[in-house]
């Protein structure tokens, strides 16, 4: 019978995510309450879900973007987004904020890492409490879309104060698949609001100077300007060479490229 109480203890610590506090957030001692260490890693879990991202980036960082025998264009991109990211992360430890700083472009080809470097760039300022929003071109802007032809089509504006008005911005794969003149229109509002009201933006794509007639001359050279005033700029090229293996940079399919020499 002396056992009995242990096996139940065992049993139902097994239900709780935290054993410590038994997901109350509080361990109850004789004469106080002390706040469990588990809360701040769940507010950090639930502050980075609400920005949007998606359940495969969650625990996306630098320790886990495989950077052994990368391409050095692989290797600048990862330092471009590390240091960015340094940066951000001073500003607002030091009080200065983001606001003014400038923007960080990842530009390359499918599975070259431009995703993966851009959720770690910016998963230090979550547990810094920075209010981050991602936005995908394609998923993101259907589901914006949608809300057109809903019974609350409000939600259409106060989606688009969000996206204009938050810490940090992460546009994802602009001009991915589909390019059309709303999605244009909507983009270029984006892009022109926080370039005049200094909002820090970080942006990923397949395209470079294809974004000048995809997005205009005018939406694209924001992008390019902003990017070109950290020192050094702030823009990561993955892109291939002329003739060069179409593989080359891809992680994804990196067992299809072809032996040297063959």
């Amino acid at each position: 019978m002396r056992g009995t109480p242990e096996r139940q203890t065992h049993s139902e610590a097994g239900s709780y995510k935290c054993t410590l506090c038994k997901d109350r957030g509080l361990i109850l001692q004789k004469d106080a309450a002390l706040v469990c260490g588990c809360m701040k890693a769940r507010r950090l879990e639930n502050l980075m879900r609400s920005s949007n991202i998606s359940e495969e980036f969650v625990y996306k960082s630098f320790e886990t973007f495989f950077l052994k025998g990368s391409d050095k264009r692989i290797t600048a991109a990862f330092e471009a987004a590390r240091r960015y990211s340094d940066d951000l992360v001073k500003r607002v430890k030091s009080g200065e904020g983001l606001k003014g700083s400038p923007w960080l472009g990842l530009l390359g080809v499918p599975g070259s890492g431009k995703t993966h470097l851009a959720h770690a760039a910016v998963k230090p300022l979550f547990e810094l409490g920075v209010k981050v929003l991602f936005f995908n071109w394609v998923s993101s802007f259907k589901e914006w879309m949608a809300w057109h032809s809903s019974d609350q089509k409000n939600r259409v504006d106060e989606i688009r104060q969000e996206i204009y008005n938050c810490d940090l911005l992460v546009l994802d794969d602009l001009c991915k698949e589909c390019v059309n003149e709303t999605w244009i229109r909507e983009i270029y509002g984006i892009i022109d609001y926080r370039y005049r009201k200094g909002l820090p933006m970080i942006y990923t794509s397949e395209y470079y100077a294809e974004l000048i007639e995809m997005l205009s001359e005018a939406t694209a050279s924001r992008l390019f300007e902003m990017s070109g005033r950290a020192d050094p700029p702030a823009l990561a090229l993955m892109l291939l060479n002329k003739n060069e293996d179409p593989l080359a940079l891809n992680y994804r399919l990196k067992y299809l490229r072809k032996p040297p020499g063959r």
